[in-house]
């Protein structure tokens, strides 16, 4: 999500009420982890309420629902990241590491001690970024908590993580919220887009769905899926194409490449009725799916998986591309 949201960024998310109850219940009881895991897919607000929860332990003036008054001098100290009982670490750029040097600074400075006397918060994101050297440094800081200091670990690829790391905090793990609820909340926000299509393209992640809306999303997906469509039909060229793509955001490129190719495989091999990603689709996808190859198909499926795993650690993004669209548009029957 961009830097401010259109949502009420002092306000917890509907979807995450059961997870900040719970965490407040153990507050009031002193009995507050000392470090916490944040997962879930991408899109369900683990950042949202990380944040959300590091003002509240920082706040002076608690609302009635434990989120942060967002008035007082703490709140004010947060939200201009000068608080010095708040740490947020992030890798320098997106993609890169967190290295070992990071953490080595604001253990060695004291910064696991409170400077007010009240708690610590200390946000760690993506924490899958944490490259081995790093994480080794954490897991000693892990294993000798320090009083009244939160260390809050957010991730969508939890499994990246050293067991070590996973098994020294408390984990709460985040799922879509059903449909119905997901799709009242983003008519909330958008308008003049399909709320149902959006949240089925993020599966079923409402922050997702509401990047797709808000940054023109659905006008890339349609430019890709007409693409596809005349690869399949053996127009246009797999490397034109390929470095079109590579100038996009990797995520939503291999997201709805994989999608679409999913789809495929539901529709030739399940009923008409199958759940689908791509619901406006549906039509062409059938006609699609009595011309492919199933022994491609399902080879290309795996090399997307794959793709996916490794994201970020290719060298070169765009002959991957060239490779997975060849490899599409020799994907007909023979």
């Amino acid at each position: 999500m961009s830097d401010a949201p259109i949502y009420n960024e002092r306000s917890l998310l509907p979807w995450q009420t059961d997870q900040w109850q719970r965490l407040f219940a153990a507050k009031r009881k002193s009995r507050l982890p000392h470090a916490l895991l944040l997962t879930g897919s991408a899109g369900l607000g683990k950042s949202h309420f990380a944040h959300l929860l590091a003002a509240s332990l920082l706040c002076d003036n608690h609302q009635e629902s434990d989120t942060p008054c967002g008035e007082c001098k703490g709140c004010r100290l947060v939200r201009a990241d000068t608080h010095p009982d708040y740490t947020l670490i992030t890798p320098e750029e997106p993609g890169k590491a967190i290295k070992i040097d990071v953490i080595r600074e604001f253990t060695q400075r004291g910064a696991l001690t409170s400077q007010s006397g009240g708690y610590k918060a200390i946000i760690i994101e993506p924490a899958d970024a944490l490259n081995t050297a790093a994480a080794n440094s954490l897991l000693k800081t892990l294993e000798e908590p320090v009083e009244r200091t939160l260390m809050i670990l957010v991730t969508a690829n939890a499994g990246r993580l050293p067991a070590t790391i996973r098994s020294r905090c408390q984990q709460y793990h985040f799922t879509p919220p059903s449909s119905a609820s997901a799709i009242a909340w983003l008519n909330q926000h958008i308008k003049g887009s399909d709320p149902a299509l959006l949240l089925s393209l993020a599966s079923g992640a409402p922050l997702l769905a509401l990047k797709y809306a808000t940054e023109g999303a659905l006008d890339e997906r349609s430019q890709m899926l007409g693409e596809l469509k005349d690869l399949f039909n053996k127009k246009g060229s797999p490397i034109t194409v390929a470095l079109r793509w590579s100038k996009l955001e990797q995520a939503s490129v291999i997201k709805w490449f994989s999608g679409w190719v999913i789809d495929l495989i539901r529709v030739k091999f399940a009923s008409e009725s199958a759940d689908i990603i791509n619901i406006d689709q549906r039509e062409h996808l059938q006609a699609l799916s009595r011309k492919v190859n199933s022994r491609k198909l399902y080879a290309l499926m795996d090399r997307l998986f794959e793709a996916n795993r490794t994201q970020g650690a290719q060298l070169n993004t765009q002959m991957q591309l060239e490779s997975l669209l060849l490899d599409w548009a020799d994907i007909g029957v023979e």
